[in-house]
């Protein structure tokens, strides 16, 4: 894999950040968005309390120390498997970096919860969710690094389509228990995937003058 040289990924990253940059004006200007009313409406009626229990495990996962976790689960990978000293740095700061800028903006848009019961105990502000965003970078990382020590394509495929999936729930997780509007999360997965295509660039710009010398 060679994100760098990937035209399509450029066409997605810069659609992720023309998504992020709306939905950053919008909400700064406190503007009601039709967007947030329709998907949450048929969010929550496809998914019913009883999905509860599923979605407030995937809140867990995507907690500080869920992710945390799973974090070092990647960090042991990279040094068992190939000592990738860039890999784990890139990961690592890709980790780390993503977070602060997702607090960093929260408290700068400054945007309050959905006036719903939430059904997760949370305490930050809404815009972007940090579920959505970190789950984004994270588990992007982690279909990539997986992606790229398989050789066959359409296990390759099977990975980022599970990966997808995974996020995708994510993100829905955080509607369905009254915590984010759409656009929370809307915003927070076009953020971190623009964060980590921009980590994965410098991690195969670094691989590639590492192997020349």
């Amino acid at each position: 894999m060679d994100w760098s040289k990937s035209k399509a990924a450029y066409i997605f990253v810069l659609l992720a950040a023309c998504l992020f940059i709306y939905f950053f004006i919008v909400v700064k200007r406190g503007e009601p968005l039709q967007f947030d009313s329709n998907v949450s409406h048929f969010i929550t009626s496809v998914f019913t309390e009883g999905s509860y229990p599923f979605f407030k495990l995937l809140n867990r996962i995507g907690s500080t120390i869920g992710i945390g976790m799973i974090s070092l689960i990647v960090i042991a990978g990279l040094w068992g498997k190939k000592r990738d000293y860039a890999g784990m740095a890139v990961f690592v700061l890709g980790i780390a970096i993503g977070n602060l800028l997702n607090m960093w903006i929260k408290d700068y848009i400054a945007r309050p919860r959905p006036e719903l019961e939430h059904l997760v105990h949370v305490k930050s502000f809404s815009f972007p969710s940090g579920h959505a965003m970190m789950g984004m970078i994270l588990y992007v990382f982690i279909a990539y690094f997986i992606m790229s020590a398989l050789q066959s394509k359409g296990l390759k495929w099977l990975v980022a389509i599970a990966a997808g999936i995974f996020i995708l729930l994510m993100g829905i997780s955080r509607i369905v228990l009254h915590v984010h509007y759409p656009s929370d999360v809307a915003a927070g997965f076009a953020l971190g995937f623009f964060w980590v295509f921009f980590c994965i660039t410098c991690y195969e710009t670094t691989k590639e003058r590492l192997n020349r010398t």
